[in-house]
């Protein structure tokens, strides 16, 4: 008999995650469903004779994520389960999502054609490389200069210094021994610099008396210094997963590279990085087809 594995995940940033251990140990698949409305999804569950579940589903605006996999082998189904547990950190702990198993009677495509042994495990051999490539092997495929600006300058000067380095989304803020002190993301300079320009689209979504403190500050703003975030930063000998982790973490398309001293010698984005993983793996799936 096979079973119906449902996860209902809370945070929709640990997708990656789950998919990639339920991937690693060969779950056959999975069904995302992406913001379902309410009634959409006791809809659902009340045709499973599920509509007990349906009071998780009452607000309006859902954010969890729907995942569905058919799973026909018991030991592979307890895995997966221990697996969907430990990257939610505990479906135990608050506001981290459900998780349960429905038995299903009948299924069919279940034995579907796979990739021949040889090419899936090149492309898992392929993506182990990539994983573990290093973020100076990465600058000399790239050589993306990044964009450098000290914590007095200007706003202005932000963004010429943006424009000047346009493949940097993230700017590196160094004092003056080159040491990384900061980092300022495009949205924010260009929120920050526009609040002068266009104050009706900020006052409109004021709607308390921290949001109008906060509007306050901000307009305030003269330097980098006033808009700049905490540092990230990938180091030289840092795994391309390491770098995908940094970003992911901080909400951030780009980080700059630093060498031991903390000095920025590059920068890296998000977007180049899925360009290589993808590269890298096509290319080691046809050397391996044609040894």
């Amino acid at each position: 008999m096979a079973n119906l594995l449902v996860v209902i995940l809370n945070d929709p940033d640990l997708l990656p995650d789950l998919f990639e251990a339920w991937r690693r140990i060969g779950v056959p698949g999975a069904t995302l469903l992406h913001s379902l409305g309410g009634y959409r999804v006791r809809t659902w569950l009340d045709k499973m004779g599920l509509g007990g579940l349906s009071r998780l589903f009452e607000k309006e605006e859902i954010q969890q994520r729907l995942l569905l996999s058919l799973i026909d082998d018991e030991d592979l189904l307890n895995l997966a389960i221990a697996e969907a547990d430990e990257v939610v950190g505990g479906f135990d702990r608050p506001d981290s999502g459900m998780l349960f198993v429905v038995p299903v009677s009948h299924a069919l495509g279940l034995r579907k054609w796979h990739k021949p042994e040889e090419e899936e495990q090149a492309e898992q051999e392929g993506e182990r490389e990539v994983r573990a490539m290093k973020i100076s092997e990465v600058l000399d495929l790239l050589g993306l200069e990044p964009a450098r600006i000290p914590p007095d300058a200007s706003l202005e000067d932000a963004v010429n210094e943006a424009l000047a380095h346009r493949a940097a989304q993230v700017l590196a803020v160094v004092n003056e021994e080159g040491h990384l002190v900061g980092v300022l993301d495009r949205e924010t300079l260009a929120n920050a610099l526009l609040l002068s320009i266009f104050p009706e689209e900020f006052i409109g979504s004021v709607q308390d008396l921290d949001q109008a403190l906060d509007f306050a500050d901000r307009t305030r703003i003269r330097s980098v210094a006033d808009v700049m975030s905490e540092p990230a930063w990938a180091r030289l000998d840092d795994t391309i997963r390491d770098a995908f982790h940094t970003m992911r973490e901080r909400k951030l398309p780009g980080i700059p590279v630093v060498d031991d001293q903390y000095r920025v010698v590059g920068y890296v984005n998000m977007l180049d990085l899925m360009a290589i993983h993808i590269q890298e793996v096509r290319e080691n799936g046809q050397r391996k087809s044609n040894d």
